[in-house]
């Protein structure tokens, strides 16, 4: 009896799939696109869990004919920045893919992205892909129509000058610290004039989550590690120390970085199972729980501290969220009294859902950022010297000590850490592809000469990393790591084609001294009204960051033994990079050692042409 049910179960589940692929495929073929079938939804969680392993990837890659790893690898989101723009070349810049589970039109052409990004009613974000982000609260991601204009209400205002200010002295602040403690820890000799890092991710990661706790939320935390942290004070209670404050099973960093690593499991436990099963059954989730409710009472304590702290206004996201929703609802009650008016501001859990988004999109993406920027300027020596002497000059009538440097009058001048920037995200965005959808209404996209009707309930998925590898976008060199393409002063560079084209200044680049690419082409802070609200913050504190690391410094590739060959370690690295895969973000699982050597400031800063 068992077995009937089983195989009758099993049947049905087969017919359903087989009349859903053949639905899907009738809408595909009738919007007159190309189209690819797949035989798994991208959101099977079957699928995604043998893809986390390693095994599964390394199968796929190292045994597999190219173009099938190609095939399989553009339908996983973890594996799809392999494949590059290499789909967008079989199958063109617009094509549906058709999957028993879902029907996606993928978009690799920059008109199209840019239509989409700029309609936002027409195609707006699938916010039901986004709960394991909304476990904390509704937040600026994870919401759309009024509900999301009333987050950017309280949130957009919080990224300012003044802000961006608290950034970079955040920065410089925590980058000397991290400086210091990496020659007390890792120095060769007494000299201290060099040390091998065995790998950036640890210490990156708490640098930027330091800086987005100190210019973000107030709480200024030391970088090197305390003994205990404690609860006697807020900054007490986040301090990276051995052992976790009085009531919490971790501290702030550990918690973070579980959560980073094992957000999937935690919204099972926390936003699924927990609604149904008490916890006391899930003895398997425990961790979870604990990283859960470890998470919340951090954040708690924040908004607490903020609230409370009325002595003086520090410019902080969290103490600006608070103070601009704290004199709406004064307006509103004003307001009420003798008309009844409601009263606004963001509630206390939507204050919580913000800081976790600013949490996650502070640290990790900055620090994935970071990370792939060391390892490519120490494979790439030439253009490490090239950002050194623009760094150089760029510092040339500044105080030797960074604590000296004045946001104002520097930022503007590191335009060689900000190209590095730029061009770190072209080839390493964080998000490899963005999700939107048509909803409930068929939506119209302008493609080729041609009008293309998308019916609705169809996934957009505006693939980034084959738009930013694109050569009709970048130049036959689109693969290859070159800061100096997106330098103003580089006549050579093939975006230089578009200065005098208008309306080009997409998110991040609103800058003089930086060329522009085609709109669209370009999309690692999304674009349009929904795009990254902390683009500034990440370039302010990736470029002093990178200013004050490599004005005094030159990093290199190290050696794992003696007797490891140059090419060997290069393409050590090289595999590194190239094995990156996404979760949250983007990243290198593998260590990439890199060496550290003092500069001699004798060195004669020169600018380039």
């Amino acid at each position: 009896m068992f077995w009937l049910i089983v195989v009758a179960l099993s049947s049905i589940y087969a017919v359903n799939c087989a009349f859903q692929f053949l639905r899907h495929r009738a809408i595909a073929r009738g919007t007159g696109l190309p189209y690819m079938v797949f035989p798994v939804a991208e959101k099977n969680l079957l699928y995604q869990a043998i893809f986390d392993t390693r095994i599964v990837p390394y199968v796929v890659n190292s045994w597999l004919p190219h173009a099938l790893a190609d095939y399989i690898n553009t339908n996983i989101y973890k594996c799809r920045w392999a494949v590059k723009d290499r789909m967008r070349k079989k199958y063109g810049g617009l094509y549906m893919v058709v999957t028993p589970g879902s029907l996606t039109c993928n978009v690799s052409d920059a008109s199209v992205a840019s239509q989409v990004c700029t309609a936002r009613h027409t195609f707006p974000k699938p916010v039901q892909s986004y709960e394991t982000l909304a476990m904390y609260g509704p937040n600026i991601v994870t919401t759309e129509k009024s509900q999301w204009s009333h987050h950017r209400r309280y949130t957009a205002t919080s990224f300012n000058e003044k802000n961006n200010t608290l950034v970079w002295q955040e920065s410089i602040r925590q980058v000397t610290e991290m400086l210091g403690h990496w020659v007390d820890q890792y120095s060769k000799d007494s000299s201290r004039s060099e040390f091998v890092l065995p790998d950036t991710r640890e210490d990156i990661l708490k640098l930027t989550l330091n800086v987005i706790c100190g210019a973000g939320f107030g709480v200024n935390l030391p970088f090197k590690p305390a003994p205990q942290a404690t609860t006697e004070d807020i900054e007490a209670l986040f301090k990276d120390a051995q052992s976790p404050p009085a009531g919490y099973h971790a501290t702030f960093r550990s918690v973070m970085e579980y959560m980073n690593r094992n957000v999937r499991s935690i919204f099972i436990a926390n936003g699924l199972l927990s609604k149904w099963i008490p916890r006391s059954l899930l003895p398997f989730y425990a961790t979870d729980f604990n990283a859960y409710d470890d998470l919340q009472n951090y954040l708690r304590a924040m908004v607490t501290a903020a609230a409370h702290d009325k002595s003086h206004a520090s410019h902080n996201l969290l103490e600006e969220m608070v103070r601009s929703g704290q004199a709406d609802r004064d307006k509103g009650r004003a307001a009420a009294q003798p008309n009844g008016a409601q009263v606004t501001g963001l509630t206390e859990e939507e204050i919580l859902g913000n800081l976790y988004i600013f949490t996650i999109a502070g640290h990790e993406t900055t620090a994935a950022t970071l990370r792939y920027a060391l390892v490519l300027l120490a494979l790439h020596g030439d253009i490490q010297e090239e950002l050194y002497r623009e760094i150089r000059e760029a510092t040339r009538d500044e105080p030797l000590n960074p604590a000296e440097w004045d946001y104002t009058r520097v930022f503007p001048k590191l335009v060689a850490p900000l190209c590095v920037m730029l061009e770190t995200l072209r080839l390493h965005p964080p998000v490899v592809s963005i999700p939107k959808w048509t909803d409930n209404s068929t939506a119209s996209i302008d493609y080729q000469n041609q009008t293309y009707h998308i019916p609705p309930q169809v996934h957009v998925s505006l693939n980034v990393t084959s738009l930013h590898y694109a050569e009709e976008y970048w130049g036959s060199d689109a693969a290859m790591f070159k800061p100096w393409r997106w330098d103003q002063r580089n006549p050579k560079s093939v975006l230089a084609g578009n200065d005098n084209v208008e309306g080009l200044s997409g998110p991040g680049l609103e800058y003089k001294t930086v060329h522009k690419p085609v709109r669209g082409s370009y999309i690692p802070f999304s674009d349009g009204v929904r795009a990254c609200l902390g683009k500034k913050f990440a370039q302010v504190e990736f470029a002093v960051v990178v200013a004050a690391l490599f004005r005094d410094y030159s990093v290199e590739l190290a050696r794992t033994s003696e007797g490891e060959a140059t090419e060997d370690v290069r393409r050590r690295a090289e595999r590194a990079v190239q094995g990156s895969s996404s979760f949250l973000t983007l990243g290198m699982r593998d260590e990439v050692p890199l060496l550290f050597q003092k500069r001699s400031c004798s060195a004669s800063p020169q600018s380039h042409g």
